[in-house]
């Protein structure tokens, strides 16, 4: 095995969320022009019944925008890792028509990817575990309570708040490349376990439909260097599944490092917890920014529950991520997960 040579990053995406919650720099406030054309995009694609997967940057032209727009792509590519973009009037348009709007506006920063063996491109996110009560075949944006940061298997992940919680369930970011200086500091044996990292267990119909074992046949690294580019991928819960069915246990310095980086990145001096209000939309460099979500209180009543949207966006201009990393976004994978849709929905229709 060749040794393992940290890679220290530095700039804008190595930032504290306890000096970003003192600002609103990574906001971004929609202007009455944007808006209107924003409406106007909406009833031209609606008049022309494109359907929701059709939708390109061309179809919904932000040119009121256009240099704010360049800066915002710019600022989540290669600054902070993110931007929130507010103002859109939540109550003046459908769930439908909002998700037509999030498309358009998403499709300027990337292309929409499917994002589970359902083939969904556009997703919910909502507590549905009284409904798929089976955690084995759960996915996480399917379940309630808090969540540890992680990252998901895109280039960018976005989400669009349609209904906040009763009480809490704050979206939580913190910067990827911190956790790395903070650990490289402070523990370095347990980040170069980090760089080495873990075997990952999928959930069990992500895998069923994608034709493979749940269970990675090699470790996955949590970081990965490209000439000066450092990418994280890192799904705890995928390490804990594997645990869980007795496919693998963990030794001490592993469960030190999988601690380490959860402590870390869930502290109160690093992560940035916002509330999303109803409208607002989020865009985040997902290979440099971890996500997770803060404990909350639901409405029993599902129409009633915490709901956003969410899109992963491929973005054909970066470097493509480690091969190791992209196991869980790979285009092999994304066919296999569409052709599976497509025999349910077929199936579903007879």
């Amino acid at each position: 095995m060749s040794e393992i040579q940290f890679y220290r990053p530095t700039g804008k995406s190595v930032w504290y969320g306890k000096d970003l919650a003192k600002s609103t720099e990574w906001t971004y406030q929609f202007t009455s022009a944007a808006l209107a054309e924003i409406d106007r995009n909406l009833t031209e694609v609606k008049k022309r019944g494109a359907k929701i997967e059709e939708i390109t940057k061309a179809d919904f032209p932000l040119t009121a925008m256009a240099e704010d727009m360049k800066a915002l792509i710019q600022e989540v590519a290669k600054g902070r890792g993110f931007v929130v973009m507010r103002g859109l009037p939540r109550d003046k348009y459908s769930d439908e028509d909002l998700g037509l709007i999030y498309w358009g506006v998403g499709a300027h920063f990337g292309r929409p990817i499917i994002q589970s063996h359902q083939g969904d491109r556009l997703g919910h996110i909502m507590d549905l575990s009284d409904e798929e009560p089976d955690p084995t075949r759960r996915r996480a944006y399917h379940s309630g309570g808090p969540q540890h940061t992680h990252t998901d298997a895109s280039d960018i992940v976005s989400m669009l708040s349609l209904q906040a919680a009763k009480t809490g369930g704050c979206s939580r970011l913190a910067s990827a490349h911190t956790v790395h200086n903070v650990m490289m500091d402070t523990c370095p044996g347990l980040l170069r376990q980090m760089y080495e990292g873990f075997l990952l267990r999928e959930p069990d119909s992500d895998a069923a439909a994608a034709q493979r074992p749940p269970l990675s046949p090699y470790r996955v690294p949590a970081y990965t260097v490209q000439g000066d580019l450092l990418d994280c991928y890192y799904v705890g819960g995928f390490v804990d599944r594997g645990v869980r069915a007795g496919d693998f246990t963990l030794t001490p310095v592993e469960q030190a490092a999988k601690d380490a980086f959860a402590a870390i990145s869930n502290h109160p001096d690093i992560y940035l917890d916002m509330h999303l209000a109803p409208g607002d939309m989020q865009f985040f460099n997902n290979r440099s920014v971890l996500h997770g979500r803060e404990a909350f209180e639901d409405f029993p009543e599902k129409e009633r529950r915490r709901h956003l949207l969410r899109l992963w966006l491929k973005v054909p201009e970066w470097k493509p991520i480690d091969a190791r990393q992209g196991r869980y976004s790979s285009d092999e994978l994304t066919r296999n997960w569409e052709a599976s849709a497509q025999k349910h929905r077929a199936a579903a229709a007879e």
